[in-house]
């Protein structure tokens, strides 16, 4: 075994252990419900997940220091052992629920894959039709799931599991972000804490708002994840107006950047938010899409409210899922509209999917700088005011590079994802509903324009996890893992 190996083994080692920590926290719930089938599942996963991760850990204790390489392969790989760890008390727990249909979708291997897969990269997308026929043990499941994903499972083993100094490069691999803090252990702690105090507070204002204390915890733990999974069949559909408003908050509050939040907490002055440029182009982007939505929904008239429109908007642009109306009797240009606001996405270093409003930011900018120094200077190439500094210059245009390089791979990744979708459900597909559908899937968002059922075949299903999958890692770790298991051992260094 190489060097490379044990050193990936070791930290896969450690995140492994994540599950079993999720199905002990979970077995107070069996005993408060009095559904005593579903502990011994839940303690099955939690003897794998702490054997098998301990096992791994110990077996590569000596093991060199990580690389970046080796974050982003380790990164890869714990996106798929753990939403496969994690499918193990949704198979055991429904198999236990022989005459109830839904518990007997799930308990269909893939489904319960791709319901996994859905909750740890905080999707939404979802097999089950009727989420409130599930016992309480599988709803809490999959809300734990998309809270745990939403801050990451990563940073989650590093402030728990694992403080080493090779947690500079796994955060790095896990958020996307570069230069963070010296003591990254001491940062995940913190955002940790600041992860759970807002939780609790968005189940407290769901509860005053009218939800009972059941869906209060449910839907603040989605909520705050940016997620999307409900325990009610029509999501937030049938819910008072006032609820409506709380979860718009909480879902915001979820797509700003948990490094805006700290600076807040700790000055206490709201306007930290506006100072920071992300927020303002959430601001910007939720009152002007929003308006665009609802003035082409009453251009094709879809019969949705202003409200309505601001909700569902909001919802695809902070890649939460939720819904207070079917998307799927909705114009095309209205789906695509909202396949635009779910590829921007929320905040860099938020719970949220897409492409982040860093990039988006970038991007908007470098275009306009050439579009200006092109139309002041048309016998150039470009306009730009000489800057002193030549290395802010260099990582100003590396960054764009960046960004242009993932926004090409995005959007590859979505026509594929199109492509087969529409082979996937038939003759009858039609082409803006399955771009709605791999858009969702990509940037982990979980509104439905009616493709992901029960019913679709295996390889749509697969090819909503693998969207699911790259969209969760923003595909490039994904590409180290395909190329670093490509490589042939003699080539390896």
């Amino acid at each position: 075994m190489s060097g490379h190996t044990k050193t990936i083994i070791r930290d896969l080692g450690a995140i492994l252990q994540v599950p079993g920590a999720m199905a002990l926290c979970s077995l107070p719930v069996c005993l408060v419900f009095a559904e005593h089938y579903a502990v011994w599942p839940l303690a099955l996963t939690s003897a794998v997940s702490f054997g098998f991760g301990q096992t791994l850990l110990r077996m590569c204790r000596s093991a060199a220091p990580m690389r970046v390489s080796h974050a982003m392969v380790t990164a890869a790989l714990a996106w798929v052992l753990v939403p496969l760890l994690g499918a193990v008390p949704i198979v055991l727990i429904s198999a236990r629920l022989p005459d109830a249909v839904t518990g007997a979708v799930l308990a269909d291997g893939w489904n319960a894959v791709f319901e996994s897969m859905s909750g740890f990269t905080s999707t939404g997308l979802t097999m089950v039709n009727s989420p409130s026929e599930l016992p309480h043990s599988l709803q809490w499941w999959r809300s734990l799931s998309q809270w745990v994903g939403g801050i990451g499972i990563v940073v989650l083993t590093v402030s728990i599991f694992h403080p080493s100094e090779d947690t500079r490069r796994l955060y790095f691999a896990e958020v996307g972000q570069a230069g963070p803090p010296a003591d990254i252990s001491a940062v995940a702690r913190e955002i940790s804490w600041v992860y759970a105090v807002y939780t609790l507070l968005a189940i407290v204002a769901l509860r005053v708002s009218g939800l009972s204390s059941w869906q209060a915890i449910n839907y603040g733990m989605a909520g705050i994840a940016t997620g999307g999974f409900g325990i009610d069949d029509t999501s937030m559909a049938d819910f008072a107006i006032g609820s409506q408003l709380v979860m718009l908050v909480v879902v915001i509050v979820g797509a700003i950047s948990f490094s805006v939040h700290r600076r807040l907490l700790a000055s206490g002055a709201f306007a930290v938010l506006w100072k920071d440029s992300e927020v303002r182009a959430l601001v910007a982007l939720i009152g002007v899409g929003a308006g665009l939505l609802a003035a082409e929904n009453r251009w094709c008239g879809s019969g949705s409210s202003g409200l309505d429109a601001l909700f569902q908007w909001t919802s695809a642009l902070t890649t939460s899922g939720f819904s207070t109306q079917a998307v799927q009797p909705w114009s095309a240009s209205a789906k695509v509209l909202m396949c635009l606001a779910m590829t921007c996405g929320g905040a860099a270093g938020a719970t949220t999917g897409g492409l982040r409003l860093r990039r988006v930011i970038g991007l908007v900018h470098a275009a306009r700088v050439r579009v200006s120094g092109v139309a002041q200077h048309p016998w150039r190439l470009a306009g730009h005011k000489p800057i002193a500094d030549a290395r802010e210059v260099h990582h100003a245009a590396r960054q764009v590079e960046a960004s242009l390089t993932l926004l090409v791979l995005w959007v590859v990744a979505a026509a594929c994802g199109t492509v087969l979708l529409l082979h996937a459900a038939g003759p009858g597909a039609r082409l803006d509903d399955a771009l709605f559908e791999a858009s969702s899937a990509l940037n982990n968002v979980g509104l439905t324009a009616g493709i992901t059922s029960p019913e679709l075949p295996d390889f749509g299903k697969l090819g909503l996890i693998i969207l699911m999958y790259v969209g969760r890692l923003e595909i490039v770790p994904v590409l180290v893992l395909g190329a670093a298991l490509l490589r042939t051992p003699g080539r390896r260094r």
